[in-house]
């Protein structure tokens, strides 16, 4: 008995046997040519290959002899009597006889051979490959060698190949390496300890290794390589090897993948043959591999075989017995190669198979190491060759259906090493095959945004809330029970995005089966970082959000995932207070959607000089967003279908959804939509189709479907797919029969006429009830003969052909026909992955936007949330980092506003910036008492409340920092933010923040002055004491520092109010407001009337005027934003005409109450009017207006002339002095005449 250890468990049996001798070299038709210049073949050595080859014989012979079976053994008489015949001696019987002579050792004379063999080459070119190796395979598939000698032989065999002395250009290279890889496998020694058999497996997968990455590997077959891979998985699998020989046989794996699938990229056909002058060639047979099992160990066999017997084993890879009889001398004759296949897509496809049946999460047999190795090798493929496996229909199709569905369900599983895995590989697929996995991403994604949205777990709090929009444009995230309430009794248009297996317990085997649905809802921390960085690696792709929106927003048959990605960022962009997390997801949901709008930014600014943002064969944006807005009325349309039928169809039928044929008929139009509408209720449409006043429309649904060429089930089961069956019998029969009528139209031969087909119809319906109901038990239930007997002579009083309804019979009783939504747990999920695969082979590609052309639609659509997460994050931020990107979002959000001419959302993001800086408050404070004044480096400063709370506000300042930045640069695409800013500006002038160059007015007298804050005398009654004075004007003598100190002030201010206030001080100059209307005449004319119009808003309150029985206390305010509307309106002077009538609103809104106002206002109002006057004189025009203008100051009360009789006369000379035509209009002339005799009058 002798205890041999094999490998041959490792291996498979090849299907189609090849021949040592046929080459992909030799022919006519090879893949691979041999140079017809022939080179000096170099060898990786310094040694000559001859000497190699006689150091390896040396090696293993001497390994041989150090054995106890080989020590004695000689080899003196090998060869010995063919001389002697060639001289006439009869040697022969001699020889026969000689007892002495030691017995002769096979695998010894196979190297005695070789020798003799070498010693006639001169050139290692003309080296025949398989005479160079047989001695060492028959050595490695002899079992009666120990392990050491088995490890010499591979080791020689692997140094062959290693150093080049076989290459691709020797004889026979095909056969010898195709011998290699059946000897490898087939591998058998003597077992010992395992730690030396070990190593003897270790130099097995060395050699195979060798063999497939080397440059003859591509000469293997198809079936040589599928035996290759099937021993390194098996390998792989025994749980019994040690950990060390498991990871070098995956490594090795690994190995072989990259060899192998870099070969894809240069395959062309499905098919690659070498021609061959033989027509007689073997058929081919496709290649096989199992597919492995997680034995405990390698099987230790036990064989009585004599060494004899072991010679004269055939090997597989062997097809003539002959040959070893033969000297190997003569072995160097190629025969005539038969045909043979270099290996490629059958090889290739075969292994893609094996392993990605180890994905599937229910079969028992494969445990997670085996999944694990499985995904491990997977990704290294789809890493080297995935585009190129794109191109190839018969590996594209593994990937996009059984490794999709396979991996997906591993998606849910709670093994950290097993899910980080999985989703690695998802991504890489997803990288290398995305334009063929459209709907499958579409529901990868959708699933990680459910499953990391689960009620609970961290950051389920922020989940529940929705983003809203005030009517000032504030945008804030708000409860969603509120705005649940706020849309009481309107249809929720949901995304169409599948569901197809969230929360069902049978998607991945668990531990446990009895959970609930929220305890499989719920995951751990690290699963959730793993799934939200995967869902995340999507989103950072440069254009991958433009991309979701394109392929599935826009497309009636998919989702809005573009939406609920955006949405679900949004969302998860700030941290959930309620819990604590050790993983910063908020942090990673932040920078997505950060990058998503910094990716926009940056296409815009090279849309211009690149190229590459040119669309060619992309949809136009416009047709794109009538899809998207008819999806959206599709939606709405199938949620009121589901409600009532007939709601549903009246409002489809008006939003020009449905829409009647030539003849006025409209089930056409409505049969489509039921059919091609997923969102609709399979239950309502059934009962709608079954009811008699549909009968029309259920015709014609019929007819939309193809049953050609498909069995009476076969087609029964596409149509019972669209909508389930009514309860009622009457309404069953009417469905069944027009279903018969149609079917019966296709021409199937089996059936005579449409009774036939209407009895056969339900039969199979009763025949789907009587094989599955669990009611009924397996032995009462219909067999083949009964149901034949039930269908017997209603075939056009004929029967239905026997073979035919068997056919139905079994395929009924394997599969049950399910109506929707009965499907629930793995057949649920194999149900809705079929209808998955359905969809994906009409829904197109998944097309790639490297264009800017979309991204203003995107980003209209997406600004909502993104803003309201800035915002949010800004107002909760508690480090410099989070400060930084959130400003970065709202200057790059601001920068694409203002790039669309969105003014929306551009006033939306100032009104936010504005609200988060403090400085809207009403800041009137206790005005008996004045702010104090500090004196710093020689400046005097007011301490007020405000400057304090905005210094010791530091987002505040930041948020104001940036706004002014943003409308400084953008200041066109604001409109209604306008008013935001006016009142920061108003509040920061009433606490003396503003720069003193804001300040400075034009006077007719003094020249340039600055706007007082208050009045010399807080006393109205001084204003009528002022005869006596010279020229100068009440500007002049109201003219008065704010820093005075002759009031009485507050309390002195602590040094940490006054250190506040410097802050303020030092952040509004970094505002650089004087810069604010620098450009104010470059604006377009929308933005100055909306700023005019704000101006008017904040200036001054008329309702104050007009309840006022006293002097109205003197508003600086009201001259600061006068003054600001004249500057604007005069710098304008070509759009005067647009912008008169919101500066003259804005001073007769003044003047009308002259009486009741501040001296010093009604003066500067004067001075205002006549400026606005003087600017038109000179454009000449508005001559009318101007007259107007002068008869308001003409009829002015003789006390108001009289406080304002300085400055009007100094403005009328202007006026009058002013280049115009106007000088020779009389009406102009005679009303300047009268208001200087009444100014005279007055004084």
């Amino acid at each position: 008995m002798v205890s041999s250890y094999s490998t041959q468990q490792f291996a498979m049996t090849a299907e189609r046997p090849r021949s040592p001798h046929a080459s992909p070299l030799d022919g006519p038709g090879t893949l691979t040519r041999r140079s017809t210049e022939m080179v000096q073949t170099k060898i990786k050595s310094e040694l000559t290959w001859s000497q190699l080859v006689h150091a390896e014989i040396i090696a293993v012979t001497s390994a041989m002899r150090k054995n106890a079976r080989w020590s004695g053994m000689g080899v003196t008489g090998l060869g010995m009597g063919g001389l002697g015949n060639s001289m006439g001696l009869r040697s022969a019987q001699m020889h026969a006889k000689d007892l002495n002579a030691k017995e002769e050792n096979p695998l010894m004379e196979g190297f005695t051979k070789l020798r003799t063999y070498l010693e006639n080459v001169n050139d290692v070119r003309e080296l025949d490959a398989v005479s160079l190796l047989d001695p060492f395979l028959e050595v490695i598939l002899s079992g009666n060698t120990t392990g050491p000698i088995a490890r010499t032989a591979l080791g020689s065999v692997e140094k062959f190949l290693h150093y080049g002395i076989i290459g691709v250009n020797n004889p026979r290279v095909s056969a010898a390496m195709n011998k290699i890889s059946s000897a490898a496998t087939n591998c058998k020694f003597e077992a010992s300890d395992a730690a030396s058999d070990e190593l003897v497996l270790l130099r097995m997968l060395q050699v195979l290794q060798m063999a497939i990455t080397s440059e003859c590997g591509q000469v293997l077959s198809d079936e040589a390589v599928c035996e290759m891979m099937e021993t390194g998985l098996s390998m792989c699998c025994q749980m019994r090897l040690s950990e060390m020989l498991r990871r070098s046989a995956e490594h090795v794996m690994t190995n072989m993948v990259i060899a192998i699938f870099e070969r894809l990229k240069s395959l062309e056909d499905e098919w690659q043959f070498v021609d061959t002058p033989n027509d007689n060639t073997e058929e081919t047979t496709e290649p096989h591999m199992s597919t492995p099992k997680p034995s405990d160990s390698p099987v230790l066999q036990t064989t009585e075989a004599s060494i004899t017997e072991i010679e004269e084993t055939p090997q597989e890879i062997e097809t003539e017995s002959s040959q070893a009889e033969e000297p190997i001398a003569e072995s160097t004759v190629v025969v005539e190669p038969v045909s043979v296949r270099s290996y490629g897509l059958p090889a290739i496809r075969e292994l893609l198979r094996v392993l990605i049946s180890l994905l599937n999460p229910h079969e028992h047999k494969h445990t997670d190491s085996m999944r694990l190795m499985a995904l491990s090798i997977l990704n290294v493929a789809f890493e080297v060759g995935g585009r190129s496996i794109a191109r190839f229909e018969v590996l594209r199709s593994l990937v996009t259906d059984n490794f999709c569905k396979h991996v997906f369900q591993l998606a849910k599983t709670d093994s950290t090493p097993l899910l980080s895995l999985s989703l690695r590989v998802i991504s890489t697929v997803f990288d290398t095959l995305q334009p063929y996995l459209k709907l499958q991403q579409e529901l990868f994604i959708f699933f990680l945004i459910e499953r990391l949205s689960s009620p609970t777990g961290p950051g389920a709090a922020n989940r529940n809330v929705s983003v809203d929009l005030d009517d000032e444009g504030k945008i804030t995230f708000v409860s969603s029970r509120i705005d649940n309430e706020a849309r009481v009794g309107t249809v929720e248009v949901r995304s169409a995005s599948p569901n197809m297996f969230l929360g069902k317990s049978t998607d991945y085997p668990r531990q446990s089966k009895n959970y609930s649905t929220s305890e499989q809802l719920a995951i751990t921390a690290e699963v959730r970082e793993l799934l939200l960085e995967s869902l995340l690696q999507f989103a950072r792709m440069p254009t991958f959000m433009v991309d979701l929106w394109y392929n599935y927003d826009c497309d009636l048959t998919c989702g809005d995932l573009f939406e609920e990605l955006i949405q679900f960022l949004s969302k998860n962009s700030f941290p959930d207070h309620q819990s604590y997390s050790i993983m910063n997801s908020h942090v990673l949901c932040l920078d997505t959607l950060l990058m998503f709008i910094g990716q926009m930014v940056e296409r815009i600014n090279n849309e211009d000089s690149d190229d590459e943002y040119v669309v060619c064969d992309l949809t136009s944006v416009d047709e794109l967003l009538e899809r998207k807005a008819r999806k959206r009325i599709i939606l709405k349309g199938s949620s009121l279908f589901n409600e009532s039928p007939k709601k549903g169809i009246k409002f489809l039928i008006e939003q020009g959804i449905i829409t009647p044929d030539k003849e006025g008929n409209y089930d056409v139009s409505l049969s489509h939509f039921l059919r091609s509408t997923q969102q609709l209720d399979k239950k309502s449409l059934g009962e709608f189709l079954g009811r008699p006043e549909n009968f029309d429309t259920l015709k014609v649904y019929m007819r939309q479907f193809d049953f050609i060429g498909k069995r009476m089930d076969e087609a029964l089961r596409m149509v019972l797919e669209t909508f389930r069956l009514p309860g009622e019998s009457q309404q069953i029969i009417r469905v069944t029969d027009t279903f018969a009528e149609a079917y019966f139209e296709s021409g199937p031969e089996e059936i005579h006429n449409i009774d036939a087909a209407q009895v056969l119809a339900y039969s199979v319906i009763m025949l789907n009830t009587d094989q599955h109901n669990p009611q009924i038990r397996r032995q009462a239930r219909m067999s083949l003969d009964q149901y034949v007997r039930n269908v017997r002579g209603v075939n056009n009083n004929g029967d239905f052909p026997k073979e035919y309804l068997r056919l139905i019979f079994e395929h009924i009783q394997q599969d049950e026909i399910l109506m929707p939504e009965e499907h629930d747990g793995l057949m649920g999920f194999n149900y809705a992955w079929k209808q998955l695969q359905h969809r994906s082979a009409n829904c197109g590609k998944f097309l790639q936007c490297n264009t800017s052309s979309y991204d203003k639609a995107v980003f209209e659509l997406s600004w909502k949330p993104v803003v309201a997460a800035i915002s949010y994050v800004f107002s909760t931020a508690q480090d410099d980092d989070t400060l930084q990107k959130a400003i970065t979002g709202f200057r790059h959000c601001a920068t694409l506003a203002a790039h669309f001419e969105l003014h929306q959302v551009f006033d939306s993001i100032i009104v936010n910036l504005a609200t988060m800086t403090g400085l809207l408050e009403n800041t009137d404070g206790n005005t008996s008492v004045p702010d104090p004044i500090v004196d710093v480096a020689g400046q005097k400063y007011v301490v007020s409340k405000l400057a304090v709370r905005f210094g010791r506000n530091y987002k505040g300042q930041l948020a104001a920092v940036v706004m002014f930045a943003i409308v400084t640069r953008h200041g066109d695409s604001l409109r209604k933010g306008w008013l935001k800013v006016l009142q920061i500006i108003r509040n920061l002038f009433l606490n003396s923040l503003l720069p003193s160059s804001m300040l400075q007015v034009e006077d007719f007298l003094s020249g340039t002055t600055s706007i007082p804050l208050k009045p010399k005398s807080p006393k109205p009654a001084k204003q009528t004491n002022r005869r006596d004075g010279s020229l100068l004007s009440t500007l002049s003598s109201y003219l008065l520092s704010p820093y005075s100190n002759d009031e009485s002030y507050s309390r002195d201010p602590t040094e940490e109010e006054v250190e506040s206030t410097m802050c303020a001080v030092d952040c509004v100059a970094a505002c650089k407001l004087e810069e604010l209307f620098t450009d104010i005449s470059s604006l377009q004319t929308d933005t100055l009337t909306s700023l005019l119009a704000a101006i008017r808003s904040v200036g001054y309150d008329t309702e104050v005027m007009k309840k006022a029985t006293v002097t109205i206390p003197y508003d600086p305010a009201t001259v600061l934003f006068l003054e600001l509307m004249i500057t604007i309106t005069v710098r304008n002077a070509n759009r005067i005409d647009k912008l008169w009538p919101y500066a003259t609103e804005y001073i007769f809104g003044i003047l009308g109450f002259a009486e009741k106002q501040s001296v010093l206002v009604v003066e500067r109002t004067v001075v205002g009017l006549l400026r606005l006057c003087i600017c038109a004189a000179t454009q000449n025009v508005m001559l009318n207006e101007i007259i107007q203008c002068l008869h308001i100051l003409r009829d002015f009360p003789p006390n108001v002339t009289q406080a304002v009789a300085e400055q009007m006369m100094a403005g009328i000379f202007n006026l009058s002095s002013a280049n115009s035509e106007n000088r020779n209009n009389p009406e102009f002339l005679n009303t300047i005449l009268e208001i200087k005799q009444k100014v005279a009058n007055s004084l």
